[in-house]
């Protein structure tokens, strides 16, 4: 299965960069994984931008003052997700690149998919460094599947099924300063009440500022996120098929996906703007 990966052609889609509701990114990867119905649905690559928001896990859930947190940080412009795939929270802004990446197969080896994933990260990024795969202890969203250059992490991996394709999910931090992300998480997590549990019932690891990194930081210059994407077109288009393509959706397409997110699986979306409401209050 995994030599058939490898040689899959994708669809590139460039969906661009969001600013209101945060699940609407997310609703669109979500809309594209029931598309891989169609009979002839091919692999697709969807890159997007959201700026900015805390895109929470399951487990940020069970923080003690999670509400009071997202409150205080809505007034610095943050949005709030929770969404479906990944264990912890991780914070986007406009120099974070989100990529999910789909296949119609419903039966991939979770492994194999990573190994994929790894694969493209390497491929794309190889003008940045040897990218690290595996745990950043210490690091925001830790887990097997963090990625890294030099040690630092740059970001994550986090995969799902649905009835009829599965979704990976990255997110790269390339502009800006990884220690400034990292110390954002750091001051979220005090705020939310993780430092108040004790060690053994905190849902969520502690994390330290200086185990996350960019690949800004990493190059010693600003890289813009549109070089990034330029680079890992160029890379993979060079190894892959990859012919750009528009989103193959309809608004009513787009709807569904947030009715059964938001519905049916439970997870909350929120504005900067709506959590700032005075009868604002966190969906329990």
């Amino acid at each position: 299965m995994y030599s058939e990966l490898l040689h899959s052609p994708f669809t590139w889609i460039d969906s661009g960069i969001y600013r209101q509701s945060p699940v609407e990114p997310i609703a669109l990867d979500e809309a594209l994984a029931t598309a891989m119905k169609e009979p002839n649905a091919k692999p697709i690559i969807h890159l997007w931008i959201y700026d900015k928001a805390f895109w929470l896990g399951r487990r940020d859930a069970k923080l003690p003052h999670l509400e009071q947190a997202l409150k205080a940080y809505s007034y610095e412009g943050y949005s709030a997700l929770l969404r479906s795939s990944g264990g912890a929270c991780v914070p986007l802004d406009s120099g974070v690149l989100n990529m999910a990446i789909l296949f119609p197969q419903c039966n991939l080896a979770i492994d194999d998919f990573y190994k994929l994933a790894a694969e493209i990260l390497s491929v794309g990024l190889a003008d940045y460094g040897k990218i690290e795969l595996g745990e950043v202890v210490d690091s925001y969203c830790v887990g097997d599947y963090d990625f890294a250059l030099a040690g630092k992490k740059i970001g994550g991996m986090a995969q799902r099924r649905t009835r009829y394709g599965s979704i990976l999910q990255l997110c790269i931090n390339i502009e800006g300063s990884g220690i400034e992300r990292g110390a954002l998480m750091e001051d979220f997590y005090h705020q939310a009440g993780l430092y108040e549990m004790e060690v053994a019932q905190r849902p969520v690891p502690a994390v330290r500022k200086e185990t996350i990194g960019s690949i800004s930081e990493h190059m010693g210059r600003a890289i813009s996120v549109d070089e990034v994407k330029e680079q890992l077109y160029s890379a993979i288009s060079n190894k892959w098929t990859a012919p750009k393509g528009e989103l193959p959706l309809t608004e009513a397409d787009k709807e569904v996906a947030i009715q059964h997110l938001t519905g049916r699986l439970g997870l909350f979306s929120y504005t900067a703007a709506e959590i700032q409401q005075s009868d604002w209050r966190l969906l329990k």
